[in-house]
C-alpha cells in the first residue's frame, strides 16, 4: 500500500524510449516501426514532431482523466459539472444528466438477453463505438452483438464479491489507517492526521495511534529543509498543495499550546 505514497517526481524524466507500455497491440510492432523509419529517413524532425504530438496528446488525456477524477472525487458529475452523483456498490449515476459508470461481475457472471428470446452467458459486457456488445469470457471475446438486436443485459454477482465490496466500500467511507491499514472505525482513538510531501506534492496520511504515526515518520523521514512533521501546512508554501490542512494534527496541537 505505501508503494502508491511516493511517485518519482524528484526523478529525472525519462525521454519516453523506457517507458513500460501499457497495452499490447497485437501485430503492430511492425507498422509502427516501419513508420517511424520512414519519418527518420525523409526528415528527423518529422519524427520528432510526430513523437511531440503523440506525448502532447497522452498529456492531454492524462489532464481529462484528472479532471474528471477529481470532479467525481468533489461529487461532481464529470459530464455536466452539477453535484448530483449517486454512489451504489458498482456504479455511479448522475441523477441530474443521467451520466453513469459502472463495472461487470469478476466472478460472476453476464448475460446477453437478445430479442430473439436467446440469451448469450460471458463473464463481463463492453459498449463499442461500433454499436456492438463484446461478450468477453476469461480474456477472449466470445460474442459480438449489434446492440439493436439486445433486449438488456443483466449482472449476476457473486454473493461472495457482493460482500467484499461492501466491506471495501465500508472502509473508503471509514477511512484506514496510512501505516497498519487497519480500519479506522475499528479504533476508538481519535485519529491523527498529517500532511507531507516527499516529493514536489501534499499529500495526507491518517493514522489510527501515536504508535502508527511515529513508526511512520521514522520509516519515511521528511528533507530537512520542508521539516513537514513539525511544521503546520498553513504556514508553509514548499510544496504543491492539494489541501488547506486546517485538519491536520499538528496544528490543533500547536493551538492548544502542547507543542
Amino acid at each position: 500500500m505505501l508503494k502508491r505514497f511516493f511517485s518519482k517526481n524528484d526523478e529525472e524524466p525519462d525521454n519516453g524510449t523506457t517507458k513500460e507500455r501499457q497495452i499490447h497491440i497485437e501485430g503492430q510492432d511492425e507498422h509502427v516501426q516501419e513508420a517511424m523509419d520512414l519519418l527518420a529517413q525523409e526528415d528527423q524532425d518529422d519524427l520528432d514532431e510526430a513523437l511531440d504530438e503523440v506525448n502532447e496528446t497522452v498529456r492531454e488525456a492524462a489532464r481529462a482523466s484528472l479532471r474528471d477524477l477529481r470532479l467525481m472525487q468533489e461529487g461532481h458529475c464529470p459530464s455536466c459539472g452539477h453535484k448530483t452523483l449517486r454512489q451504489f456498490l458498482f456504479t455511479t449515476v448522475c441523477s441530474s444528466c443521467g451520466w453513469f459508470s459502472f463495472i461487470s461481475p469478476e466472478e460472476g457472471k453476464s448475460h446477453i438477453h437478445l430479442q430473439s428470446g436467446r440469451t448469450i452467458e460471458c463473464g463481463t459486457t463492453f459498449d463499442t463505438k461500433g454499436d456492438f456488445v463484446l461478450g468477453i469470457t476469461s480474456g477472449v471475446v466470445r460474442a459480438k452483438v449489434p446492440k439493436e438486436n439486445v433486449e438488456y443485459i443483466e449482472f449476476s454477482w457473486t454473493d461472495e464479491e457482493i460482500q467484499r465490496k461492501r466491506e471495501s466500500r465500508a472502509k473508503e467511507e471509514t477511512g484506514i489507517c496510512s501505516w497498519c491499514e487497519k480500519s479506522l472505525a475499528d479504533d476508538g482513538d481519535e485519529n491523527i492526521i498529517v500532511y507531507a510531501a516527499f516529493g514536489t506534492t501534499q499529500m495526507r496520511y491518517v493514522f489510527c495511534s501515536s504508535k502508527c504515526n511515529e513508526a511512520f515518520q521514522k520509516q519515511y523521514p521528511i528533507r530537512i529543509h520542508k521539516n513537514c512533521y513539525e511544521r503546520s501546512c498553513l504556514d508553509c508554501d514548499l510544496c504543491n498543495k492539494r489541501y488547506l490542512g486546517e485538519d491536520e494534527t499538528f496544528l490543533k496541537l500547536l493551538e492548544q499550546g502542547k507543542v
